[in-house]
């Protein structure tokens, strides 16, 4: 009804101009994406990861062979891009300060001894992620140098594959000698199926010849008993 789009107009909008309403938007894409491709799954990720110095990170890979985590972070620079679609010359500035700020806080927090070199800052919103890509490409020399990748929810996909491949492979490579090992007894208790079910087949084979001659010993019992009640 008008009524109902009416509401959900007031509440996305509620979310998109509430920076912690936003915030809290951004950790629940990021949730929804990586359980969709991960799974719930905390060997690979967990949401909300507290660091060793205390930081919290809205998500953290555990990576194979290391202990140390992949930190994401979401952020939502929303205002000064809403602001850019009606004046470009005046709040494109304000928008990169803003960007820089939200790439040097993640670089701060969560890059250090505790975790990979790098970190990931989720900007879950492609449109934005798609002017960033057009109109500031700055944005991602100052990220690089800073360690820090931008992703959206599209490019995040592409990094997720990526290291659920890497964890994949690892575990195969580390686990080669138990696989290898595990095939074996499955062929050993393979070729002992086999060996068993000829038996079986022989002893099946030996039980219906035995029974068709008891079955043969049966009629022929019968007709002479037939034949001797005739004959009285």
């Amino acid at each position: 009804s008008l009524n109902q789009m009416e509401d959900y107009l007031y509440r996305m909008n509620q979310v998109m101009t509430n920076t912690k309403l936003r915030g809290n938007w951004g950790e629940y894409q990021l949730d929804m994406l990586l359980s969709v491709y991960c799974g719930q799954n905390p060997s690979i990720y967990s949401m909300q990861y507290t660091l060793p110095n205390g930081k919290i990170a809205d998500c953290a890979f555990h990576l194979p062979d290391t202990n140390k985590v992949l930190c994401i972070d979401s952020k939502f620079p929303m205002e000064n891009y809403l602001n850019l679609q009606e004046d470009m010359d005046t709040y494109l500035r304000p928008f990169k300060m803003n960007m820089k700020k939200h790439i040097d806080d993640v670089a701060n927090k969560y890059i250090n001894i505790d975790t990979m070199p790098y970190a990931l800052l989720f900007v879950p919103s492609e449109a934005i992620y798609q002017f960033v890509c057009a109109k500031c490409d700055d944005l991602f020399t100052y990220a690089l140098q800073k360690h820090v990748m931008l992703v959206s929810p599209t490019t995040l996909v592409a990094e997720v594959m990526t290291l659920l491949s890497s964890t994949k492979d690892f575990y195969r490579t580390s686990h080669m000698e138990e696989i290898e090992r595990n095939i074996l007894l499955l062929q050993e208790d393979a070729s002992r199926l086999v060996e068993r079910s000829i038996k079986a087949e022989k002893t099946l084979e030996t039980l219906a010849t035995q029974f068709h001659a008891v079955s043969i010993s049966a009629q022929k019992l019968s007709s002479r008993m037939t034949k001797m009640g005739e004959d009285e």
